[in-house]
């Protein structure tokens, strides 16, 4: 965004300041002695690595424009093998950003002298990982065990209304960080911190300071943290950045007293007008007069909305192959992504949209944020925190949420990754938020026929159906690998069952469940001691280990959809045997609801018969209901690893 010409004028008349004065809390190549004969990281004894200072200063000043200048000065140590990769530096940054005055080196102590290897520059690559981001990337020399590495820059950039953000934790422990910035009074930003600050402590100091040639009133303000722990990695979690401690900031108002005033406070509704006059937005996919011809050959025919609704979604996940890349804007003209049947997402969806509203399918776009890339502020329209666009449409009544980017998905399921609470749909100059879900789900059945023999293996037969996103793996690894390929995966997730004469249909339609059929023998099914046999009904994907591990949970719990898995085993025992001990019958919820389990054993003459079901209805659950999921799945767990004994019959 160009700034209005009296701010401009005001703000460049007579600059002649400095552009910032250097961190002094380190100095580069002055590496401790502690530092470099540390072993273990005493506070985190199991750390790989440690973060020993890591310092940005951020300073508004005026080169051309209103520029963002931070200084970064990072200092790390290697603490074993397991540290080495973090030798390998990324930088990203935006397109329209400078990095200048780049220093790295390599420290390392041989014989009690410190050795010194200095990048060289012509190791540091550039690449542009994005159509508005781009990555340094380069590897530190000579590196192991006990090495000191260390890097600093200066990152230019005009994004003075994101300013900047600091990441104060990360997968590693960090002994100190700090962030030091300089908002002249002209400005005034939101903080917006994520995760726990208790251990960040934050001071301001007013200050009189020099912006655009002229003094003006501002302040500094300082956020150190001591000690802090390394995140960790949660399973079934949304992006994990969502609860790292960091900050970072929004501009709000722009004052410069007599000359120019701004209100900034983006609102959503304020997001909306400019995406919708964005060329790679809302212009792109209405100039879609050319595709009319088309879409009428598309849909000519159809009974219902719903119908042509189909067949435009089919028509362009055949026609379109994604590259890959998650976006909410298109990469080039409408024409000129339909020609080139390629893109990315946006470029995909939006087409979708352009034929949708040629059909006069009542539709319109909805951005959102993927689940690694983060939970959506609802307060604070910003725009990067969005990073995927999908289209929502109504259709003899229902609503549709879709993305064509998978051939192999039905229309009415989104990707996984896109299932992270709510989008903002963009309805006319307004919007609205809009839960990003259909039906989507986890859902199989499972029924095996199985004849135990005498020497503990089993013989069997399998009729299994998988529907949704099941149904989509199965889909995905025949398509991209063949069947073989997909027999091989089964061998493995059951623990190296001998699978024969596999037969899978509906394959090619995505609409209907994946019906599968096989043989199987399984080698170890049974344990045998004398003339007992010790059977665990559980053969399919039994629960050996908690998958909630920790002691304690920071983020929710989040499946991204509801799931439901129920399994059939019917047990034939050998004539010879007859049952001593079954496992009792279990029925179970999870503590407050969501959830639930059942266990359930019968036995008819030589036949025993178990259904178990685990089914969740809800699929996010608060960190204060993680005790409860541990327990729940604890029950399980304990359930599952009972066993049938049966004993030799006496003659």
């Amino acid at each position: 965004m160009k700034i209005p010409f009296l701010l401009t004028l005001a703000l460049l008349l007579s600059f002649t300041s400095p552009l910032f004065c250097q961190i002094k809390e380190i100095t580069f190549g002055e590496i401790p002695d502690g530092d470099l004969g540390m072993e273990i990281y005493k506070e985190d004894p199991s750390a790989d690595a440690v973060v020993l200072d890591e310092y940005c200063q951020v300073k508004l000043t005026t080169i051309e424009d209103i520029t963002v200048v931070s200084d970064h000065h990072i200092r790390l140590k290697i603490i074993n093998t397991d540290g080495l990769d973090y030798a390998n530096i990324e930088i990203p940054y935006g397109i329209s950003d400078k990095v200048i005055g780049i220093k790295a080196a390599t420290y390392n102590l041989e014989n009690g002298e410190t050795v010194v290897n200095e990048v060289d520059r012509k190791s540091f690559y550039y690449e542009k990982t994005s159509r508005y981001r781009q990555t340094l990337r380069f590897t530190m020399p000579n590196v192991r065990v006990g090495s000191v590495i260390e890097y600093k820059y200066t990152l230019q950039s005009p994004a003075y209304f994101t300013l900047c953000s600091m990441e104060f934790q990360k997968e590693i422990p960090v002994r100190v960080i700090g962030l030091r910035v300089e908002i002249p009074g002209y400005f005034e930003y939101k903080f917006i911190p994520r995760g726990n600050f208790s251990n960040v402590k934050y001071t301001r100091r007013e200050q009189i300071m020099m912006f655009g040639g002229s003094s003006v009133g501002g302040y500094i303000g300082q956020w150190y943290s001591y000690n802090m722990p390394a995140s960790r990695e949660e399973p079934f979690s949304t992006g994990s950045e969502d609860y790292y401690t960091s900050l970072s900031f929004e501009l709000s108002k722009i004052n410069v007293r007599g000359y120019y005033f701004e209100d900034i406070s983006p609102t959503y509704v304020n997001l909306s007008g400019k995406l919708l006059e964005r060329d790679d937005f809302g212009l792109f996919y209405e100039k879609n007069n050319f595709l009319r011809g088309k879409t009428e050959e598309i849909i000519g025919g159809a009974g219902s909305e719903t119908e042509k609704l189909r067949r435009i979604y089919r028509f362009v996940t055949e026609l379109m192959m994604w590259n890959g890349i998650n976006d909410y804007t298109a990469s080039g003209t409408l024409k000129k992504v339909f020609s080139d049947e390629k893109g990315n997402a946006a470029d995909i969806n939006l087409l979708l949209l352009a034929m949708l509203r040629a059909a006069g399918i009542s539709s319109e776009p909805v951005i959102l944020s993927t689940r690694e890339h983060g939970n959506l502020n609802p307060f604070f329209a910003i725009i990067q925190r969005f990073d995927y666009v999908v289209v929502a449409a109504r259709a003899d009544g229902d609503q549709y949420v879709i993305d064509a980017t998978d051939p192999l998905r039905p229309f009415n399921m989104l990707p996984l990754y896109c299932l992270n609470g709510e989008g903002w749909a963009l309805l006319g100059m307004n919007g609205s938020w809009v839960d990003i879900r259909n039906k989507e789900r986890y859902q199989e059945s499972i029924n095996l026929d199985m004849d135990l023999q005498e020497d503990g293996s089993v013989k069997g037969h399998a009729v299994n159906s998988y529907e949704s996103y099941d149904a989509l793996a199965v889909r995905k690894i025949c398509k991209l690998e063949g069947t073989e390929a997909y027999t091989d995966y089964m061998r493995y997730v059951n623990n190296g069952w001998k699978i024969s004469d596999l037969k899978l249909e509906n394959l090619s339609n995505n609409e209907e469940p994946v019906a599968e059929t096989f043989n199987f023998s399984i080698t170890d099914a049974a344990d045998i001691n004398g003339d007992f046999i010790y059977l665990n009904p559980v053969q399919y994907d039994r629960l050996e280990s908690n998958p909630y591990y920790s002691e304690e949970r920071i983020s929710p719990v989040d499946l991204a959809c509801p799931s439901a898995q129920v399994c059939r085993y019917r047990i034939t025992v050998p004539d010879d045997f007859e049952v001593q001990e079954m496992p009792l019958t279990l029925k179970t919820q999870l503590e407050g609801g969501g959830a639930e389990y059942s266990y359930t054993l019968s036995r008819d003459g030589r036949i025993i018969t178990l259904e178990t079901e685990l089914k969740f209805r809800d699929f996010r659950f608060n960190p204060e209901r993680y005790n409860a999921i541990r327990d729940f799945y604890a029950r399980i767990i304990q359930k599952q690893a009972e066993v049938i004994v049966l004993k030799r019959k006496q003659i």
